[in-house]
């Protein structure tokens, strides 16, 4: 039975009333509820709270989220940089071509394996420029875009350290590059009810069925061997926006 929350009068009680809606929606995906299937009335039930409640705290379903993903990003950025460490083999703007392999993989597969661990960042990620950015006024859309460039360039920061610099080309692409890899392989990697049954009754088709922990690792080192060998003048010199990140 749902339980209304007492009105939050100060400061502190209405950020405990933020923290417990994004904190649900966050439980309520990592269950395995999808973004589609995520409706505000049945976030509110969850939360305890009346719709009309829930929306004094953000003003639609798809800000709930898009805060929800601006906090669950931060926090694997954390991770990730937790596991690469503070700094690498590649000191400055130098990096020794025997050991950019080596280098490379080891960051396709942190970045791989704290993504994996991380299904709710994968399915807001998946949703964010289709679903999430929609239904929000311009104010809202504003600054979820000027908190997610600064995240992209973090987590830039944090491969840097291990590669060494990038020229100005490859740090757009390869942040824009991530963020669509772990937003389209997500999709790739959860078949519908049907397509599950199809593989499992059909063999032949079972390598069309993918892992996500290993597609990010594959889509990640690729992507970063390619701007390692590239030449800057023959990358792009900006990057759309892709994934829902800059």
């Amino acid at each position: 039975m749902t339980t209304e929350f007492a009105r939050a009068r100060s400061a502190e009680q209405r950020a405990a009333r933020r923290s417990a809606i994004l904190h649900t929606a966050a439980q309520e995906l990592g269950g395995g509820t999808r973004v589609a299937d995520l409706s505000l009335n049945e976030l509110a039930r969850r939360v305890g709270l009346a719709k009309s409640n829930v929306l004094r705290y953000f003003e639609t379903r798809e800000a709930v989220l898009l805060s929800l993903l601006d906090e669950v990003y931060g926090e694997w950025l954390d991770a990730l940089e937790g596991e690469l460490g503070a700094g690498g083999s590649a000191g400055g703007s130098g990096r020794p071509p025997s050991a950019a392999p080596a280098v490379v993989e080891r960051i396709a597969d942190a970045i791989a394996r704290t993504v994996a661990e991380r299904p709710v960042l994968a399915e807001l990620v998946a949703n964010s420029t289709t679903v999430l950015e929609h239904n929000v006024s311009a104010q809202i859309a504003a600054d979820y875009k000027r908190r997610a460039f600064a995240q992209a360039m973090r987590l830039v920061q944090i491969v840097e350290r291990q590669l060494g610099e990038l020229p100005d080309a490859s740090r757009l692409v390869l942040a824009a590059s991530v963020n669509l890899v772990i937003g389209g392989a997500w999709g790739m990697c959860r078949p519908s009810p049907g397509m599950a049954r199809a593989y499992e009754q059909h063999p032949e088709l079972a390598a069309m069925r993918l892992d996500y922990r290993q597609s990010l690792h594959e889509l990640v080192a690729t992507t970063l061997a390619g701007l390692l060998s590239r030449p800057a003048s023959e990358q792009l010199l900006s990057v759309v926006d892709v994934g829902g990140r800059p």
